[in-house]
């Protein structure tokens, strides 16, 4: 099922214009279909749950086109051609773990699990009833490495609680970590003159030097975006994790082309 008229109206009401998520949900939605992950978990439910859940749900329907497109040639010559074979020889069945105690009465999280039965993701889902903290060592192992974490829950402590438990758990081969409401708009002086902008905030900020720190050891990358128009709620951190195929290779550029290659380019020019 696309993402509709039908689906947003069936989503509707899970939206709290406070929670600043109307963006964000399609973009998970489009980071799942994108990234394929096996095992996403989500801390917080609410309007982002059902396009989870759904990304996963088409992303298993797209699976077995492709699959049997692989094993039917002349179908679709075209779309065959971009497809890696060898994906596709491994099975592809998805969880989504939604982790919430429902103990914030301006979250739309038990109107979520009413949803995403109508549009009939439950069997996509598993909801785990409580606090984030302490639960890693209660789900089932078959949850990890976590691919994809998107995590709306709290504030400052509930940050630094969760990267200290589940970072680990994250998939060191390309996981991703999103995590919501990392800017905020604050007054200050600069240069004498008083000025009021969205600034990274600490969580944002320690990420981005320890990343800056490791320079190109770094085993992780850094990606904000932020909603200018917004005073809160209009941040997203995406951090993910780097293998070595991804990790900085500290060469020099028209040397490296010249070695794959063999052919000689001009410098890029230095950003």
């Amino acid at each position: 099922m696309p993402l509709d008229a039908d689906f947003y109206k069936a989503v509707e009401p899970l939206y709290y214009s406070g929670m600043g998520t109307e963006h964000v949900a399609p973009l998970l939605y489009s980071l799942v279909r994108m990234t394929r992950p096996r095992s996403v978990l989500e801390v917080g439910l609410g309007y982002t749950t059902p396009f989870l859940a759904q990304a996963l749900m088409d992303n298993v329907r797209e699976f077995e086109a492709d699959r049997h497109l692989l094993a039917n040639p002349g179908e679709d010559e075209e779309r065959r051609l971009v497809l890696a074979e060898e994906y596709f020889q491994a099975d592809y069945s998805p969880r989504h773990h939604a982790i919430d105690d429902f103990s914030d009465q301006d979250s739309s999280g038990k109107e979520a699990l009413e949803v995403i039965e109508a549009l009939n993701l439950k069997d996509m889902v598993r909801v785990h009833d409580g606090d984030f903290r302490g639960l890693s060592g209660q789900m089932n192992q078959s949850a990890f490495p976590l691919d994809l974490v998107w995590f709306d829950c709290g504030g400052l402590p509930e940050y630094i609680d969760f990267i200290g438990e589940y970072w680990h758990l994250i998939n060191p081969q390309h996981g991703l970590l999103l995590l919501h409401f990392t800017y905020s708009r604050l007054s200050f002086v600069r240069d004498g003159v008083q000025n009021v902008a969205l600034i990274c905030g600490p969580v944002a900020n320690e990420i981005k030097r320890q990343q800056v720190h490791a320079g190109v050891n770094a085993g992780f990358e850094v990606l904000s975006l932020v909603e200018p128009h917004k005073r809160r709620q209009g941040s997203v951190t995406m951090i993910r994790k780097l293998s070595w195929t991804s990790m900085c290779r500290d060469r020099d550029f028209q040397q490296e082309v010249l070695e794959i290659s063999g052919k000689q380019v001009k410098p890029l020019i230095r950003l």
